[in-house]
């Protein structure tokens, strides 16, 4: 449920379940995304009454946060004004930001201390306006990407990885690579196969291993363009040994499963694991490390 979710100094504010994109591998339900809830009257207004005061870290999510940028714009400026030292990480489809007025208002608000992250399905507007079942997303999100090359917040370009646009992977890296605008960050991310993921997931899954293998190429691109490059969700085992140093424990705790094979694994430590969901369907062959 959306609300504040607070993990010692690091504060998320899940804004809303809505969403104003369709995505097929999207980890919520359509009910959600359409008639979803949103934070508390309370919280939008006295969030900073709740949290505490030595908050290092703000992420705000959704859904699309965006879709509630008048109530969401004053909670930034209390944030700029009461944490100035935290960190703070908006995930947003981007495409409200495609706006210009909109984009005014928060390029007011924006510092230094900010990172958007904003996924990208495709190098081409084909791929990505079908897999976001939203026509003009693809230019909408793009003209954020460059909006937000202009500021000086962070930019972090997501793509999430499946059957849909896995011959596509590489591709969509040299675009990215090859965009004007400022790209601080790629990250290739594993499916959460739960929502519409789920329900989905004969047209989607592929093995993590074989998502790594395509997508290496392009990752060397990104790497070669100077561009921060990482993998979200993948557990040790399916990712090749010289890749490992990107892989990010990315997983929220409550959400991180070990498949019983696991216990056999002498690396398991150093793995994150994978998310419940996927256990639970199966859809992922472990290959403990037993030497």
């Amino acid at each position: 449920m959306p609300g504040l979710i607070i993990d010692r100094d690091d504060v998320c504010l899940y804004v809303t379940e809505k969403c104003n994109s369709n995505c097929i591998m999207c980890p919520m339900s359509l009910d959600c995304r359409k008639r979803g809830s949103e934070m508390s009257t309370e919280e939008w207004e006295h969030f900073e009454e709740m949290i505490p005061d030595n908050v290092s870290h703000f992420t705000i999510t959704g859904g699309e946060p965006f879709l509630h940028y008048p109530k969401l714009f004053p909670i930034l400026k209390k944030i700029n004004q009461l944490y100035p030292d935290a960190e703070v990480l908006i995930l947003t489809n981007g495409r409200a930001l495609a706006i210009p007025a909109i984009m005014e208002s928060l390029s007011a608000l924006i510092t230094q201390r900010y990172c958007f992250a904003i996924p990208i399905h495709g190098s081409k507007e084909t791929i990505h306006d079908d897999i976001t079942s939203s026509p003009g997303s693809f230019r909408q999100s793009i003209i954020a990407l460059k909006h937000l090359s202009e500021t000086s917040a962070r930019t972090e370009v997501r793509i999430v990885g499946h059957l849909l646009n896995i011959e596509d992977i590489n591709d969509t890296y040299y675009m990215i690579c090859g965009l004007k605008a400022r790209i601080d960050v790629i990250n290739l991310i594993a499916m959460e196969m739960t929502g519409c993921a789920a329900r989905n997931r004969k047209k989607l899954w592929v093995n993590y291993d074989i998502l790594c293998d395509k997508a290496e190429n392009g990752i060397r691109q990104a790497i070669l363009h100077g561009i921060d490059t990482g993998l979200y969700n993948f557990p040790l085992c399916q990712v090749p040994e010289h890749l490992w140093p990107m892989i990010k424990h990315s997983i929220t705790a409550s959400k991180i499963m070990y498949p019983k094979k696991c216990e056999e694994c002498k690396k398991k430590d150093a793995c994150g694991g994978m998310f419940y969901s996927t256990c639970l369907l199966n859809l992922c062959t472990i290959k403990p490390f037993r030497g």
